[in-house]
């Protein structure tokens, strides 16, 4: 028996769309196998056949486990039959304990092996089942910890440490790095290297190109529906799996700007941000960096280092408890997002589900909404105006999508981050803020985003652009302003911007900020 897990043939269709056109997908024991596409490429259709969440009967094809055809009605008989699935969302119960978490039924209780048949009728046993398990595969956390209190990082090992209390023979990994530090990605790496070395077959989905170079030992390539094709690790070539993700080649992924630096546009001063929740406690402090027209500024940084809040601060989504922000060298008094459009100033957040996008709406809708005023007669919209200014920003854009009339919640990943950037362009902004404009979405479409930041600073628009991926940080910025534990720590230019400096920076303790400004005094 070769493969562990079998998917033969899989066809699935939804109203006018082929999601899934006879995709074959295997995993031997011991295998890290890596899932790669384009969004809409099909993985996440495939995923959710292999875990049931499309029953049998649903789609055509076979699966097998171990050899033995199985028909998974619901994610429950897929954890039974031994598929564990961790998807990309972080989901996890907050109000409970690490080990609360890990045994949250009776029938993962029962598979955990521990003696008593209920997590809730003897929480000794539950505590030592989760103690033991949490042992046996290396996973960091401390059972009776408060779940509230986690890293995302720390909330991500906990997802899979539920999914291995399963006992599964294979574990289903959806993009579990989006949202990880470097170190917080080196644990899971960890983790899942003993995984392998115990057995278990893996399927590891990711849009990063140098995790499927450093962690897998086979990739399966997926393309409209399709498979396209599959590698062993011995011939893996990136230029060539980059081709056939996306059908193109791409020659050069951060073409370099020759466009003229204008006048400063942005100017923050001692930028000081209050944590809402706990008193004399500053999220951000004392941060201060300009941006001028035509020029891209990145924030660099480890997670938590205050980077998002920043930029939620200068477009009024947090309270500034002191410092100044200037725009022209006209201080401004910016106290809600509508201040802050008013001021000209746009903003992508990280988070395009939760303040991005209207997933009930169009296209035409998400881009207008956010300046009516350019498309009304008095009190009335016009809806002709409406079409056409929107339909320009679609053109402009590159969306793809028959026409603006398409819901959002139809589009790929890259496509909706293509309609998030067009509702902030709406505003006209003469700043733009984009806080991780490339999460969750494939290189192809990444390469789309960078061609729309070189052209935005080649109109003259001022960009400021938080990445946790340090290549595209050091391809993309004129200037990088590094922060770490909420202050700004350094600032670099040019051939000053080396992953090494920025890491050297980003990694500087609170302890060292402070020697570092009684020095300075």
């Amino acid at each position: 028996m070769e493969y562990v897990l079998e998917a033969v043939e899989i066809t699935k269709k939804f109203p006018g769309v082929l999601a899934n056109d006879k995709v074959c997908l295997n995993v031997k024991r011991s295998e890290i196998l890596g899932l790669i596409g384009e969004n809409g490429a099909g993985k996440s259709t495939l995923l959710k056949v292999l875990n049931g969440i499309y029953p049998h009967g649903s789609y055509s094809g076979t699966l097998k486990l171990e050899g033995k055809e199985i028909r998974p009605s619901s994610p429950h008989d897929a954890m039974n039959l031994g598929i564990g699935y961790v998807p990309q969302e972080i989901n996890v119960l907050k109000n409970f304990s690490v080990a609360e978490n890990i045994y949250m039924s009776d029938q993962r209780m029962e598979r955990g092996k521990a003696k008593s048949h209920s997590p809730f009728s003897n929480f000794r046993e539950m505590y030592i089942a989760a103690e033991k398990l949490l042992k046996d595969n290396h996973i960091q956390l401390d059972t009776h910890a408060d779940v509230r209190k986690l890293s995302i990082g720390q909330q991500q090992m906990l997802m899979i440490a539920r999914a291995l209390a399963t006992n599964p023979k294979v574990l289903i990994l959806d993009e579990p790095t989006t949202s990880l530090s470097d170190q917080d990605v080196e644990q899971l790496f960890r983790v899942i290297r003993k995984l392998k070395e115990k057995g278990t077959g893996i399927i590891f989905v990711t849009h990063k190109l140098a995790e499927i170079m450093e962690l897998t030992d086979r990739v399966t390539i997926l393309r409209d529906g399709k498979n396209i094709s599959t590698f062993e690790k011995s011939e893996y070539d990136a230029g060539v799996i980059i081709h056939d993700m996306i059908g193109r080649d791409i020659t050069n992924m951060y073409e370099k700007r020759d466009n003229p630096i204008g006048q400063e546009v942005l100017r923050v001063e001692n930028l000081t941000i209050e944590h809402p929740y706990i008193s004399k406690r500053n999220l951000v402090e004392g941060v201060s960096f300009n941006v001028r027209a035509g020029e891209v500024v990145g924030l660099a940084g480890l997670v938590g280092a205050g980077r998002s809040e920043v930029c939620m601060g200068i477009y009024g989504m947090m309270p500034i408890k002191s410092g100044n922000i200037y725009l022209y060298g006209e201080k401004k008094n910016i106290r809600s997002t509508e201040d802050a459009v008013k001021s000209g100033i746009g903003f992508v957040s990280e988070d395009r589900k939760k303040y991005g996008l209207n997933f009930v709406w169009d296209i035409g809708n998400n881009i207008g909404i956010s300046n009516l005023g350019a498309v009304s007669n008095g009190p009335v919209v016009s809806r002709k105006k409406m079409a056409k200014r929107t339909h320009d920003f679609f053109e402009k854009l590159r969306v793809k999508a028959k026409n603006i009339s398409i819901k959002v919640n139809t589009l790929s990943g890259g496509n909706q981050q293509k309609v998030v950037i067009a509702r902030s362009l709406n505003t006209d902004p003469k700043i733009i803020i984009l806080d991780e404009p490339t999460k969750g979405i494939d290189v192809g479409s990444k390469n789309e985003i960078y061609a729309i930041i070189n052209q935005l600073a080649k109109e003259g628009t001022a960009v400021v652009m938080i990445s946790s991926e340090l290549p595209e940080l050091m391809g993309m910025s004129d200037r990088v302003v590094v922060m770490a534990e909420g202050r700004k720590v350094g600032e670099l230019q040019g051939d000053e911007i080396t992953d090494k400096r920025v890491m050297e920076m980003a990694t500087v303790t609170f302890k060292k900020i402070g020697e570092k400004e009684g020095k300075q005094a």
